[in-house]
C-alpha cells in the first residue's frame, strides 16, 4: 500500500509539473527584481522547497576564497542561520564539496547509503535527511554557493525534481550575483564616503596621539573587528603606539617587534602591501600575548606616506576566516589615509621638537649662566635634563682634581640623596668608562654590560635598567660625566643624544667658571662644611635678630625646614625672647655670651640648651653665631642624682633615727631604773633598723654588681615553702602596723630548686614591701607558688592597691623609676633589683595590673638554672 501511495503521488506531481513550471517562471522573474542579498537568499530557499516539495533546505554562499560566509536553513517555515565551521566541514568532507568540485547537481534516493553524505550530529536539523537534492550555484566568474533540498523519507525525488532544482539554482545564481554586486557597489560608495569623512576628521588635528586614537575610532566604520593596533617604525623596530579592544592595556603597551626576520609584521613592511591571514595562529613565528584572548583572523596593512613606511595598521578577530582579500583592500585604502595623517602629525611633532630643543638649550644656557655657585650650576643642569628628557633619575659626577676619582655631585630622582657623594675609580662603572674614554654611550640593559657597576644600586635600593651617559668636555679635558637613567623609551634617540651632548658642552663652560669661583672661596667652603656638619645646632642671625642661616642639626632637633625659618626673628623660637635680645645687644658690643636658654620646637615642646654666642663678619656686615648644645640629658641626670640623693638620705635616715632613738632609750633606762622598758626590746628595734640599713646598702651594691655581670650567685638547694614563710614573717610586723591582711599559699609536694637563696628571699621581701606600701588599710597582700611548667616554679605577689597604668608596667623595672604622683616614697631600686636577681637565675619577671584593681607581680625561676 505504501509503494502504491508513493507512486500515485509521483504521478500527480508529474501531471502538475507544467503548471508548476509556469508558476516557477513567474517567481523567478519576481526574484530577479530583488537586490537585497538576504531577501533574495530567503526567497531562493523558499522557492526551492516549494518547487520540489522538500521538508527542509539550505543555502550556502561562499566568498571569493571559497569559504562559507552565509549558511541559511529553512525548516517548517522558519529561517535560521547555520554554523560556518560545520559548513566548512561539509565542504571538505560531504556532498556539497563533491558537488562544487564536479560542478554538477546530484540526487540521493537514500542519503544513509551514500558515502558522500556526511553524517551530522543528531542535534543538527539535517541529521535525519534521507532524500537529498544538491545543486551548485555557478556564475561566469566563480562558484558562489550550494543549494540543497532534503526530505525525511527515502525515494521522494526524481530526475524532474533534480532538473527543477538546477533550474532554480541557475536563476538564483543570477539573482544572488546581482544582489552581491549591488551590495558591493553600495559598500564601495559607503566606503568612499566614509574615507572622505575620515580624511576630513584626520586633518582636523595634528597631535599625534589624537590622530592615532581617531584612526582606531574610525576603523570600526570600514571593517568589523574585535581589536586593532597601530605600530610605528622607530629605528629598526616596530613599536605599538595605539590600540583598542584589549581589556588589559598593560599586556600590550610595551610590544616591540624587530623589522628584521620573517615575522608577519616585518613582511607587511618589506612588501609594502596588505596581508590577510585566515588564522594567524597557524602563522610561523606568531607569538600570543599572555592574558589576551587568542587572535585568529588578522589583516595587516602598511602605513605608507611620501614613499616611506611609517608603520603598520593591524585588524584582529577572535574567529578564523573572518577577512577576505576584499577586506584587506578596504583596510589598505583606509591605511593610506591614516598614513598621511600620521606623517603630517609626525612632521609637526618633529618641528615642535626642534623648536623645543632650541628653546631648551636657550633656557639651559641662561640657567647655567645665572650663578657661579657650583651646586647651583649643577642643580640647574640636572633639573633641566630631568624635566626635558623625562627620566626616572639623573646625575652629574665631576672628576676630582686631586685623586682623579669620579665624584657624584648632584642627583635627582630615585635614591638621589644616597647617590650624591659616591666615588668611582677611573674606569669604574659606565660613568667611569665615559670619563676615561671621553665617549658618549647608550646602555639599553645595564645587566648585560660588563662595565656596569651595581654598587650604587645595592647601597640605595634603586633599580637601574637603562643608562645614557655623555662626557662633559672642555678642550681636551673631561670635567665630568652626565647620566640620564631609565629614560622614557623613544626620547633619547639619535637626536636626543645630540641634544644631550649640546647640553654637556654648555655645562662644561659653566662648570669651569664655577670651579674657578669656588677655588677663591675654599676657606668659606670649609667653614660652611663645619657649620653644616656640626654635631651641635648652629643659628646665624643678623644684627636685628633675623635668621639668615641654620645648619642641618638645628633643623633636625627643632623640626623646622631651613627655608621655613630663614629670615624669621630668632626671638620667636625661644621661651625667653627678652633674654635673647639682651644677649644680642651684648654680643654686638663685642662680649661673648655663654648661658642656658630654652628653645621652642615646631611641635611646641621646649628643649634646654647651653648657648655660646659670638660676633662674626661677612664682608663688613656683622652677624651673630649662636652655637647650641643640648643639655637635656645632663639636666635629667642631675635631676635623677638629686632625687636619688633625697631618697637615699631619707631611707638611710629612718633606720639610723630608729637606732639612735633606741640607744638614747637604753641609756635613759640605765640612768633611770623607774623607766619600765626592757632593754632587749630596744636592742631588737636597733638590730632590725641596722639590718634594714644593711639591706638598703646591699641592694644598691647588688644592683650595680648584677648590672655589670660581676655578681657571683651562691647556689644551694632551696625549700620554697621555708623561703616564702620566712619572707612573709619578716614583713608581717609592717603589715600588722598598716592593718594589711597578709597570707601565702605554697602547695605540698613542690620540688626543691637550686639558686641563691639570699637573692630570691630579698626579691620576695621587696615585692611584699611594695605590696604593703601601696595597699590601703584593710587591704590584702598575698604570696602564691605554683608549678605551671615542668622545669620551673612561678611565684606571684598580689595586692589590692591602686594598680599600675599599662604604659608604666615595663618602665617600673628600670633603676630609679617611679610612678608619677606616687605617694609612697622609695629609692626606686627595689624592682630593678628584683628584675636583675630573677634574670640572673635565668627567669623572667612581669606585672599584671589594671588601674583600680590591684597588681600581681609574677616571676618564674627554673628548678635547675644554668650556672
Amino acid at each position: 500500500m505504501e509503494k502504491q501511495e508513493r507512486a500515485f503521488q509521483m504521478k500527480r506531481r508529474k501531471r502538475n509539473r507544467v503548471k508548476e513550471y509556469d508558476w516557477l517562471m513567474e517567481v523567478v522573474r519576481e526574484l530577479a527584481t530583488g537586490l537585497d542579498l538576504d531577501g533574495v537568499a530567503r526567497r531562493v530557499l523558499a522557492l526551492s522547497l516549494q518547487a520540489v516539495d522538500a521538508d527542509l533546505g539550505s543555502l550556502m554562499l561562499l566568498n571569493e576564497s571559497g569559504r562559507p560566509v552565509v549558511v541559511l536553513l529553512l525548516h517548517e517555515g522558519r529561517f535560521r542561520r547555520g554554523s560556518l565551521s560545520l559548513a566548512q566541514r561539509v565542504l571538505e568532507e560531504g556532498l556539497s564539496g563533491w558537488v562544487l568540485q564536479n560542478r554538477q547537481a546530484v540526487r540521493l534516493d537514500d542519503a544513509e547509503k551514500d558515502p558522500r553524505w556526511l553524517k551530522l550530529p543528531e542535534s543538527d536539523v539535517t541529521a535525519n535527511a534521507r532524500s537529498v537534492l544538491c545543486a551548485p550555484l555557478i556564475s561566469p566568474r566563480r562558484v558562489i554557493g550550494v543549494l540543497t533540498c532534503a526530505h525525511f523519507q527515502p525515494g521522494r525525488f526524481d530526475d524532474m525534481d533534480l532538473r527543477a532544482l538546477q533550474f532554480v539554482a541557475d536563476q538564483a545564481t543570477v539573482a544572488l550575483e546581482n544582489a552581491w554586486l549591488f551590495a558591493a557597489e553600495e559598500q564601495r560608495r559607503h566606503l568612499a564616503d566614509t574615507l572622505r569623512d575620515i580624511a576630513r576628521a584626520l586633518t582636523a588635528t595634528l597631535d599625534l596621539d589624537e590622530v592615532l586614537s581617531l584612526i582606531l575610532e574610525s576603523l570600526s566604520r570600514v571593517v568589523t573587528h574585535d581589536s586593532a593596533s597601530i605600530f610605528l617604525v622607530e629605528g629598526r623596530q616596530l613599536k605599538i603606539r595605539a590600540w583598542r579592544g584589549f581589556e588589559r592595556s598593560e599586556a600590550v603597551q610595551n610590544i616591540t617587534l624587530p623589522l628584521d626576520g620573517n615575522h608577519i609584521m616585518a613582511r607587511v613592511v618589506a612588501r609594502r602591501e596588505p596581508l590577510v591571514c585566515a588564522d594567524v595562529q597557524e602563522e610561523e613565528g606568531w607569538q600570543n600575548i599572555p592574558g589576551i584572548p587568542l587572535i585568529r583572523g588578522w589583516v595587516g596593512a602598511p602605513l605608507v606616506a611620501r614613499g616611506k613606511v611609517v608603520g603598520v595598521l593591524t585588524v584582529d578577530n577572535l574567529q578564523p576566516d573572518k577577512y577576505s582579500e576584499g577586506d584587506a583592500l578596504i583596510v589598505a585604502a583606509f591605511a593610506d589615509h591614516a598614513a598621511i595623517a600620521i606623517a603630517n602629525a609626525q612632521l609637526v611633532q618633529q618641528t615642535q621638537r626642534q623648536l623645543e630643543e632650541v628653546a631648551f638649550l636657550y633656557r639651559t644656557g641662561q640657567a647655567l649662566a645665572a650663578s657661579l655657585e657650583m651646586e647651583d650650576v649643577l642643580q640647574s643642569l640636572i633639573d633641566s635634563v630631568r624635566d626635558h628628557f623625562r627620566v626616572e633619575a639623573a646625575s652629574v659626577a665631576l672628576v676630582d682634581e686631586q685623586t682623579g676619582d669620579l665624584v657624584f655631585r648632584v642627583a635627582t630622582g630615585g635614591a638621589a640623596d644616597q647617590v650624591v657623594g659616591v666615588r668611582l675609580k677611573p674606569g669604574q662603572g659606565i660613568a667611569g668608562w665615559v670619563a676615561q674614554s671621553g665617549l658618549p654611550i647608550v646602555v639599553p640593559s645595564v645587566d648585560q654590560d660588563p662595565r656596569w657597576y651595581p654598587g650604587v644600586d645595592q647601597q640605595t635600593g634603586f633599580r637601574t635598567r637603562m643608562v645614557v651617559a655623555v662626557p662633559i668636555h672642555l678642550g681636551g679635558e673631561v670635567l665630568g660625566v652626565m647620566e640620564a637613567i631609565n629614560p622614557r623609551e623613544g626620547i633619547l634617540d639619535e637626536g636626543g643624544m645630540k641634544l644631550l651632548l649640546n647640553v654637556a658642552a654648555l655645562a662644561a663652560s659653566a662648570i669651569q667658571n664655577a670651579r674657578q669661583f669656588n677655588r677663591a672661596r675654599d676657606a668659606e667652603e670649609r667653614y660652611s662644611n663645619l657649620f653644616e656638619n656640626s654635631a651641635d645646632p648652629i643659628l646665624i642671625t643678623d644684627a636685628q635678630g633675623r635668621i639668615t642661616d641654620v645648619n642641618r642639626k638645628f633643623c633636625q632637633m627643632l623640626g623646622y625646614d631651613r627655608e621655613e625659618i630663614r629670615l624669621r626673628e630668632a626671638f620667636a623660637l625661644t621661651a625667653h625672647p627678652q633674654r635673647l635680645r639682651d644677649w644680642l645687644a651684648l654680643v654686638l658690643q663685642g662680649t661673648d655670651i655663654l648661658g642656658n636658654l630654652e628653645m621652642i620646637t615646631r611641635e611646641g615642646r621646649t628643649l634646654p640648651f647651653e648657648v655660646r654666642a659670638t660676633l662674626i663678619f661677612h664682608g663688613s656686615r656683622p652677624f651673630v653665631q649662636w652655637v647650641f648644645h643640648d643639655i637635656t640629658e645632663r639636666l635629667r641626670l642631675e635631676q635623677v642624682r638629686e632625687d636619688l640623693t633625697h631618697m637615699i638620705v631619707h631611707d638611710l635616715r629612718n633606720p639610723l633615727s630608729s637606732i639612735m632613738s633606741s640607744l638614747e632609750l637604753i641609756r635613759a633606762c640605765l640612768q633611770d631604773p623607774t623607766i619600765d622598758i626592757l632593754p632587749e626590746q630596744l636592742f631588737a628595734v636597733a638590730q632590725r633598723s641596722g639590718e634594714r640599713l644593711f639591706g638598703l646598702i646591699d641592694s644598691i651594691l647588688d644592683v650595680a654588681r648584677l648590672e655589670s655581670g660581676k655578681a657571683e650567685l651562691n647556689y644551694q638547694v632551696i625549700d620554697v615553702g621555708d623561703m616564702v614563710g620566712e619572707a612573709v614573717e619578716q614583713v608581717r610586723p609592717v603589715a600588722v602596723g598598716r592593718e594589711i591582711h597578709l597570707s601565702f599559699y605554697v602547695p605540698a609536694g613542690l620540688p626543691l630548686i637550686e639558686g641563691d637563696r639570699n637573692l630570691l628571699l630579698r626579691t620576695l621581701i621587696n615585692l611584699l614591701d611594695n605590696a604593703i606600701k601601696f595597699t590601703p588599710s584593710g587591704g590584702e597582700a598575698r604570696v602564691t607558688v605554683d608549678h605551671p611548667l615542668v622545669d620551673a616554679l612561678q611565684f606571684a605577689v598580689s595586692d589590692t592597691g591602686p594598680g599600675i597604668p599599662l604604659e608604666y608596667q615595663e618602665r617600673i623595672f628600670d633603676r630609679f623609676a617611679r610612678l608619677p604622683n606616687e605617694r609612697a616614697r622609695g629609692t626606686g631600686i627595689g624592682l630593678a633589683f628584683c628584675k636583675l636577681a630573677v634574670e640572673a637565675h635565668g627567669g623572667r619577671i612581669w606585672v599584671e595590673s589594671q588601674p583600680g584593681q590591684g597588681s600581681t607581680f609574677k616571676f618564674i625561676i627554673p628548678i635547675h638554672p644554668a650556672r
